[in-house]
């Protein structure tokens, strides 16, 4: 009998998978300003570093863009988006049906 290792996703891969769902769903429509940093940090319960870095890694998929001393907002990831984002997509879609 083979059992498959176990994983659990760290606090940033749910930040990340979080807003992902809201900016895919609509729910965080493109153009949106997000709150700032402390404030996601209090919205959602994590450290600073968690939202940070979830920025971060959402900002290198398209689907946010950050502007300096403005702040970050959600991004066209339609136009933005890169060839590993929409890979994430697709694979998504055939783990799910």
């Amino acid at each position: 009998m083979n059992f498959e290792p176990l994983y659990a996703p760290s606090l940033k891969d749910l930040f990340v998978q979080k807003l992902q769902g809201m900016i895919l769903s609509g729910e965080l429509p493109m153009g949106e300003k997000l709150p700032s940093e402390r404030e996601l940090c209090q919205q959602m319960g994590v450290s600073r570093a968690v939202v940070n870095g979830g920025i971060t890694e959402l900002a290198r998929q398209g689907f946010l863009e950050v502007r300096p001393r403005q702040g970050t907002y959600v991004a066209d990831y339609r136009r933005n988006g890169n060839m590993e984002l929409c890979l994430e997509q697709v694979a998504g879609k055939f783990l799910h049906s």
